[in-house]
């Protein structure tokens, strides 16, 4: 992996998967003339791993038959699995309507390639102020996508069940807490069984996945390091919510 140009942060981030060296350097090129901040991956893998040890990019660019995960597979998982809002342009080659019907599907636009400035340039441009007119405000903590959609955007619903969140979440975290002290191994199990899917409501797939290893068998020597993190995932998913909704007096 690397960057090719470091320009303010007030421009696009973009990471790019190109296996072709010539198609790669034009698109280097351009990138530098508009002033995008550029990173390299070697394949989807890599850049999964990017968008796993920073926040996120602006953008995603991919090309079609990206190899060992094709750019399809990969734009799923960032969507569904990192649960990030991360717009997705697909680069391919000349294609029938029917496959672009396919390709947008997944992502929120296309580039054909050989990558020609204008029309590059252009598309980025129309994907990136779309992005930023439906992206909702992002934390690293919580999302209300699902909550929105389960009472159809009804505000009063939502704040209420956030409150239910922060207060029933507290008190199961204290009887975890109480389970370690007790080494009472299936009870700890049957309290993360009972809480994930709280974490799963408001899409924090960290707290989620700890819940789901602690419901496993996994070795009683990771329990408390476990339990250490969920606990500390909560205190900062219910101090983002005081930050964001004083008016709920979250404790």
């Amino acid at each position: 992996m690397k960057t090719l140009h470091n320009s303010p942060r007030d421009h696009a981030t973009i990471l790019l998967v190109e296996s072709d060296a010539s198609e790669c350097e034009k698109f280097t090129q351009i990138a530098l003339n508009e002033n995008w901040f550029l990173i390299v991956c070697q394949d989807g893998i890599e850049a999964i791993q990017w968008l796993n040890d920073n926040s996120t990019a602006d953008l995603f660019i991919i090309e079609e038959n990206s190899s060992p995960i094709s750019g399809y597979q990969i734009a799923d998982y960032i969507k569904n699995e990192l649960g990030l809002a991360l717009p997705v342009i697909i680069t391919t080659g000349e294609i029938p309507v029917v496959q672009e019907r396919r390709v947008l599907a997944y992502a929120e636009g296309i580039i054909k390639k050989p990558f020609v400035a204008a029309s590059t340039i252009l598309q980025i441009r129309e994907t990136l102020e779309k992005s930023i007119e439906i992206a909702p405000e992002k934390n690293d903590y919580y999302s209300l996508n699902y909550l929105n959609d389960l009472s159809g955007g009804d505000e009063e619903f939502i704040m209420e069940l956030l409150k239910v969140f922060s207060a029933s979440v507290n008190s199961e975290l204290k009887n975890l807490n109480e389970g370690l002290t007790q080494k009472d191994y299936l009870r700890i199990r049957e309290i993360a069984h009972g809480i994930k899917p709280s974490f799963d409501m408001i899409e924090n797939e960290k707290g989620k996945g700890i819940c789901r290893l602690l419901d496993s068998a996994v070795d009683e020597r990771d329990v408390p390091k476990l339990i250490e993190e969920l606990n500390l995932e909560f205190a900062n998913i219910n101090k983002q919510l005081i930050n964001d909704f004083p008016e709920l007096n979250l404790k």
